[in-house]
């Protein structure tokens, strides 16, 4: 067994929240091991949304406007508008103020490494961890390799080996489950799409593929997508996990036939888990904090990760830096800094999710368009962070600097 010199943390796990916690920590002139199982570039089931909420927070904490996005290959295409779906009903299909963005998992994780790296951190790529000791603060990989830190960083996505490791208590295991999310989700090329597509299920898709497109009732508690990027097209239905079980692949199979795309049935998706709602309130033991997926944190209306694993990866870096200058307690800093600053706007969300779903389940349809159509313009704004879900309301404490 080989032993690493002591850091002042380990990161595990280099997706969008490890990353953003080794850039910050290393920037603040922290020792930091960042340890990723795999090599990049590496491939990552993921619709690759960017919403203006991320694309401002890439812009305040790594520097990167969009025009840097861009000349990065980090912006894969641009959605200047949108349609939303019941069932097979449109209810609205609208430009959009400002667009949301679609990146490739595969070139923005492996970029955001890079400057993590840039900014001092150390990134150790094909590093496994097996095994996490928390009385020790340590982290073993399956190579053998020790890394000790005095801070432990679980970045390491919705099947945490850090988050497993953590005593019973930590975790609510039953409200975990509750919100656990499943999804199923396969990229078709473009090319292919534009030459089988038809016209023969209730929603035709824009001719030229470029409309996101958003259809609840795909599922039950969920919904279904359709993502265009430059060379694929991403399409997928998620929902909870204990209300559609088994249901799923069979869903998948009529939403494609609903939505024209029923060459496709016969290919395989992807499936893999995800937040719905099912954050935990107060995610830190003793020396180890959970980020991102790994605490649950996404979405729990839409499932959108990318922006929740920036901002959680913030706020537990300025308080591990506090822990590790000036001695304050890490965990209640944590837990101050999210119960201020992001959990009021993710049970905002769950109460929206549990509104819409509910009156689905009901099968009030009618009274749901009404309210859909009355604040579509409320709810994107929400969606893209200009407004809080808490009123519909502005509020800087979501996105504001924290260092």
């Amino acid at each position: 067994m080989k032993s690493r010199p002591d850091y002042d943390v380990v990161i595990v796990g280099g997706g969008p929240a490890g990353s953003t916690a080794a850039y910050l920590l290393g920037e603040a002139g922290h020792r930091v091991a960042l340890l990723e199982k795999r090599t990049y570039p590496r491939d990552k089931v993921c619709g690759g949304c960017l919403s203006q909420k991320s694309v401002r927070f890439l812009d305040r904490v790594f520097r990167l406007p969009v025009s840097a996005l861009r000349h990065e290959g980090l912006l894969d295409f641009a959605g200047t508008g949108y349609a939303l779906y019941i069932g097979s009903s449109r209810i609205l299909a609208e430009d959009l103020a400002e667009p949301v963005y679609f990146t490739r998992r595969e070139c923005y994780d492996a970029h955001l490494a890079r400057m993590a790296a840039q900014a001092g951190a150390e990134v150790h790529t094909g590093a496994e961890v097996a095994a996490v000791d928390h009385a020790r603060r340590t982290v073993t990989t399956s190579d053998g390799d020790r890394y000790a830190a005095r801070v432990l960083i679980g970045a390491d996505g919705i099947h945490s080996r850090v988050r497993r490791s953590l005593p019973e208590g930590v975790v609510d295991q039953k409200r975990w489950r509750k919100n656990l999310g499943w999804a199923l989700e396969l990229a078709i090329p473009r090319k292919e799409a534009e030459a089988l597509a038809n016209g023969n299920g209730p929603i035709r898709l824009d001719d030229n593929l470029a409309t996101p497109h958003l259809i609840f009732a795909a599922c039950r508690w969920g919904y279904g997508w359709v993502f265009p990027n430059r060379e694929t097209i991403v399409v997928g239905i998620g929902g909870l996990l204990r209300v559609n079980g088994k249901d799923l692949p069979e869903r998948f199979e009529e939403f494609l036939k609903t939505i024209g795309l029923s060459a496709f049935t016969g290919r395989k998706p992807a499936g893999y888990p995800l937040p719905l709602g099912n954050y935990i309130p107060s995610p830190a033991h003793e020396g180890a904090v959970l980020v991102g997926d790994a605490g649950g944190f996404a979405s729990p209306l839409l499932g959108e990760g990318i922006f929740y694993a920036h901002r959680t990866a913030e706020l537990a870096a300025h308080a591990v830096d506090r822990h590790l200058t000036c001695a304050a307690p890490l965990a209640v800093t944590y837990t101050t800094l999210l119960r201020r600053r992001l959990i009021p706007e993710l049970q905002a969300e769950t109460a929206l999710r549990d509104f819409l779903h509910g009156c689905l389940d009901a099968r009030m349809h009618v009274p749901l368009r009404v309210f859909m159509k009355a604040t579509s313009n409320r709810v994107v704004d929400a969606v893209q962070g200009s407004r809080s879900f808490r009123g519909f309301r502005r509020d800087d404490d979501l996105h504001s600097a924290v260092w």
